[in-house]
């Protein structure tokens, strides 16, 4: 195979991973290139090796994604952007900070599905259970944080936080309430029923967070 065409693959690859939100399977970019898998792999594995793309295991699928994409991405939600957010609640919200900020955080995530619903049709393209598909999404945009998701069943789940917040804990206390927000909006939409979070454990060690939190339907 000739180097122009080698070059013409890896920028068809390159231009399939930036219009993709989250990232794409090696299935789905052997089917856009109209190549086989095994082809589409070499390519992806030569562009990993030189820090061009970059992958994430999400279940049984493996997303590749473009790491300049991840790296502006995570510029626009920037960890002192998040705890400035998250200090401004506290001075303007008081005693009702918690309660606002887990309603933000809620209202966030199904607006952003309303508003922008191609995004979301791009993750439904991968076929994972719905706590490792908002794991994915928050790892995606968030600075400095490692986030997983398990199914215990069909409606309840684990996710798990860890990384650095914030300086001030009360501040990186906010923080986590407005993610717990979120997460609880995307599984109410994604499974259409109420959630809530069941338990929260949080271990800290030195500056690191982790947060595991365990969700299921919202009893009435």
């Amino acid at each position: 195979m000739g180097n122009s065409v080698k070059k013409e693959i890896e920028r068809k690859i390159i231009e399939a991973l930036k219009s993709a939100v989250v990232g794409l399977t090696t299935s789905d970019l052997a089917t856009r290139l109209k190549v086989s898998r095994l082809t589409v792999m070499k390519y992806l594995q030569a562009l990993k090796g030189r820090g061009i793309i970059i992958d994430k295991q999400v279940g049984a699928y493996k997303l590749w994604m473009l790491k300049e994409n991840i790296e502006a991405k995570r510029r626009l939600i920037s960890r002192k952007l998040a705890c400035i957010l998250a200090e401004v609640f506290i001075e303007i919200f008081g005693e009702k900070t918690e309660e606002i900020a887990f309603s933000v955080g809620k209202e966030l995530a199904k607006k952003y599905i309303a508003k922008y619903p191609e995004d979301y049709e791009i993750l439904k393209e991968v076929e994972t259970e719905s706590f490792e598909k908002i794991a994915t999404v928050i790892e995606f945009i968030s600075e400095e944080l490692t986030v997983e998701g398990f199914s215990l069943d069909e409606k309840r789940g684990v996710i798990r936080i860890r990384g650095v917040l914030c300086d001030d804990e009360r501040v990186s206390n906010i923080l986590l309430v407005l993610i717990r927000g979120a997460i609880i909006g995307f599984l109410e939409f994604e499974l259409g029923i109420s959630m809530e979070v069941k338990n929260t454990r949080i271990n800290k060690r030195e500056e690191t967070l982790d947060v595991i939190l365990e969700l299921g339907p919202k009893e009435s």
